[in-house]
């Protein structure tokens, strides 16, 4: 509901509310600058006595004396041009410059009340604040969602650009627009009456009566305000000359930055005194006594809506206009980024409607189908994906059922496969179209040889990756459902994994799939292999180290087919690329690419790979028959998340196998020496410890500090995490003193790694999973 509501306000009051905050932007940036220009005056020293006697010295015909919100102290009068306003330096009571806003100020102050449409614009802007605010309202709700919940609120926002923008800025402004909108609406309120207004106190002009008694100026009411005590005549003596107004006791007890406003007497009019308003009340001066004639404080309610009206502009509250200037700046960037988000979910989800259309054109009825598909979507990317999964069932024959996962029915009569294709929300919360899932499936029966595989979505830069899938794969395992095979995550819609998955889904069917998958039209280059070493061999588990440079016109094409499969075009110059990248290759006869991570950067002048030959492995079988000279096809796909940490205090590598590539590509390129410790487990070390001799002359030129290796097939067989576990001690403090932690090899190996190190971690209430927030946990694994 939460995501409803913030989407029907967003979508037709952003461009409104775009405008009305740059508007209220320049109005709090020149109330600012008034504050900052503002002559200073020493608070406590400068009574308004003093400042009316310099006011009156260099202006003898002031009408009036007032104090703006931000600090400035103005004389209006009048001479022979006419009304007149200045601006006084309060220290000496001289002229600074002539004061008038400018045209532009006024237009803005105009456009941001009413948009310049009169009070049909004043109510439109009041929507656009009650707009806002039920943006702010919901958008906290989905926020604290996303984030995992109100304890982790202020933790870093993942996800890409537009959305860790959005969320960031949004957390930055949401107590100024919430005040804003809240004060702008109070406001409003007052302005069309709906709320009473609050108004300074109604005094009776002093109608002044003369006494020849001299008792008469004994007679005085002592009035408790301003903190000290106020005395008030109800009587003018007789034939009395004006005091001097320095003089004035009721004016020496007001500081001059209590003042709001000094009205002075008409000089023709014996009766007429002095007005005087001040931050806490209004009251009368008799200028020939120079005591109060009458006073009266603000209520609480009228200093409660001046509050309230000060926290809207910012005037005269320093710090804070700076903020409501920073918010006011802010809320167009949060409503840009939040369009693109939505267009971006708009684009790449083609709405509910295509589903609609699957349903009544294709779709079997969850009773008549034998595979049912079943899907969890916040987005509705994975609803995409799962609608191309289907049309290629149903093109290959099958009788398929896609609905959501909230739709989930208590069983299938029918079905020989079901498979839940599920994004996560947040921190490993359902996504909306799966909400209801895990407590409805509960009640799921599947026919006894029917199997199930579970495809979690997600992205690694949450801490929470695939997390619901993790939580939908419990409960198949909890119901002992019979798995295709284990759970598949899928990181950022990652083109090769989604690839390795639909053929390992034809293998289970023994069905050909073809998706039409939104490929990225991505640069190929051709490239030719000049040096290959041979590991492994005596120990069945051939290994090589392949390396190649690039070409143009190659004599021999090995895989002329990939620019058709791969959507390609052809470079005849390497690309730019870092070690730990990949480079897809697209093996003969096969239509989906193999990816392989990267040991060299492209300033090496050379490509390198290493690729274990896996049983029945096409790619890896193809690349393994390749003779020096040879040349193939190939492209790169970044992967900009599998870096070394520039502040990282040293850097703990573990890997295993052909996990080595990336790891001793980093390690060549350790220029600063950081401290860099490698652990890395093979089978036999005289067979397969792959770049032993890069290694060697690593250690010798402090690029690597320390070399630890476990082999299984030794006569004192190891595995990397036996060495984990030896060297706890050292890891521990390696890592409390800022190491980063970098795992490369396969799930089964970095599953261990994780488990050992959580065990070396609790002693000091951590875990791995508190470095992968704190982005001191990487890895990389197959």
């Amino acid at each position: 509901m939460s995501r409803l509501i913030h989407t029907w306000f967003a979508l037709p009051a952003t461009v409104f509310i775009i405008l009305v905050a740059l508007s209220g932007c320049f109005l709090s940036l020149e109330t600012l600058n008034e504050a900052v220009s503002s002559p200073t005056l020493n608070t406590g020293q400068t009574s308004l006595a003093t400042l009316a006697e310099k006011v009156t010295r260099t202006y003898p015909n002031a009408e009036q004396l007032t104090r703006t919100q931000n600090g400035h102290f103005l004389v209006s009068y009048s001479n022979a041009q006419g009304f007149q306003e200045d601006q006084i330096d309060p220290a000496t009571g001289l002229k600074v410059k002539a004061y008038q806003r400018s045209d532009l100020y006024n237009w803005m102050k105009n456009f941001h009340r009413s948009l310049k449409m009169g009070d049909e614009g004043r109510m439109f802007v009041a929507f656009i604040a009650f707009a806002l605010l039920t943006l702010s309202v919901s958008g906290l709700f989905l926020m604290i969602r996303r984030l995992g919940g109100i304890k982790h609120f202020f933790k870093l926002a993942k996800g890409n650009t537009s959305e860790r923008l959005h969320i960031e800025l949004s957390r930055f402004a949401l107590v100024g627009s919430l005040i804003l909108t809240v004060t702008a609406l109070l406001l409003s309120g007052t302005t069309f009456s709906l709320i009473p207004e609050a108004s300074t106190p109604d005094l009776a002009y002093p109608e002044l009566s003369y006494s020849s008694s001299k008792e008469a100026l004994s007679e005085s009411v002592i009035l408790d305000t301003f903190a000290n005590s106020r005395t008030r005549y109800t009587h003018r003596p007789p034939h009395t000359q004006s005091l001097s107004i320095d003089r004035f006791t009721a004016l020496q007890e007001v500081e001059a930055s209590e003042l709001v406003s000094l009205e002075f007497p008409y000089a023709d009019d014996p009766s007429s005194v002095y007005s005087l308003e001040t931050q806490s009340g209004l009251g009368y001066i008799d200028p020939t006594t120079g005591l109060w004639l009458d006073y009266q404080a603000h209520s609480n309610f009228y200093q409660i809506s001046q509050f309230i009206r000060a926290l809207h502009t910012g005037e005269g509250m320093g710090i804070w206009t700076l903020f409501l200037s920073l918010t006011s700046l802010i809320l167009p960037i949060i409503g840009v980024s939040g369009i693109i988000m939505w267009a971006r979910k708009r684009i790449n989800s083609n709405v509910f409607g295509e589903k609609n259309r699957l349903n009544a054109q294709n779709d079997a009825s969850a009773q008549e189908a034998k595979i049912i598909i079943l899907v969890g979507s916040e987005g509705l990317s994975t609803w995409r994906f799962a609608q191309e999964f289907s049309q290629a069932l149903i093109g290959a024959g099958n009788q398929v059922h896609l609905n959501k996962m909230n739709q989930v029915e208590n069983q299938y009569a029918k079905a020989t496969h079901v498979f839940f294709m599920t994004s996560t929300y947040g921190e490993g919360q359902a996504p909306s179209s799966a909400s209801l899932f895990l407590e409805k499936a509960k009640h799921l029966s599947l026919p006894k040889d029917c199997q199930v595989n579970v495809l979690g979505f997600g992205d690694r830069q949450f801490t929470q990756f695939v997390g619901f899938a993790k939580q939908v794969d419990a409960l198949v395992m909890k119901k002992e459902f019979k798995q295709m095979f284990p759970l598949t995550a899928i990181d950022k819609f990652c083109q090769a994994s989604l690839e390795t998955w639909i053929e390992k889904v034809s293998t289970c069917l023994n069905q050909s799939l073809c998706l039409k998958l939104d490929k990225k039209k991505v640069s190929s280059f051709q490239m030719q292999l000049f040096e290959q070493r041979h590991y492994g061999d005596e120990v069945n588990a051939p290994v090589r180290v392949l390396r190649f440079k690039a070409i143009s016109n190659p004599a021999t094409l090995l895989n002329p087919a990939i620019d058709e499969a791969a959507m390609l075009s052809s470079e005849t110059s390497w690309p730019e690329f870092e070690v730990g990248d990949l480079v897809g290759i697209v093996p003969p006869g096969s239509n989906f690419a193999r990816y392989y991570s990267l040991a060299s950067n492209d300033q090496d002048d050379m490509l390198e790979i290493c690729v274990r030959k896996q049983v029945d492995g096409e790619c890896s079988g193809f690349l393994h028959a390749l003779k020096e000279g040879d040349s193939i096809q190939a492209f790169i796909q970044k992967k900009a998340s599998f870096r070394p940490a520039q502040d990282a205090s040293s850097i703990i590598m573990i890997g295993a196998g052909t996990g080595m590539a990336p790891l001793q590509g980093f390690i060549k390129q350790n220029k600063k020496q950081v401290p860099y410790y490698l652990y890395w487990g093979g089978r036999l070390q005289h067979s397969d410890f792959i770049y032993e001799d890069s290694l060697s002359h690593a250690l010798a030129t402090s690029k690597l500090k320390q070399l630890r290796l476990a082999f299984s097939r030794s006569t004192k067989p190891q595995y990397v995490q036996n060495l984990i576990t030896d060297d706890a001690k050292e890891i521990l403090k390696r890592i409390l003193d800022g190491a980063q932690i970098m795992v490369c090899g396969s799930r089964l190996m970095a599953d261990g790694v994780r488990a050992s190190l959580d065990n070396i971690l609790k002693q000091e209430q951590l875990s791995v999973s508190d470095l992968e927030k704190a982005g001191r946990y990487i890895q990389d694994v197959y």
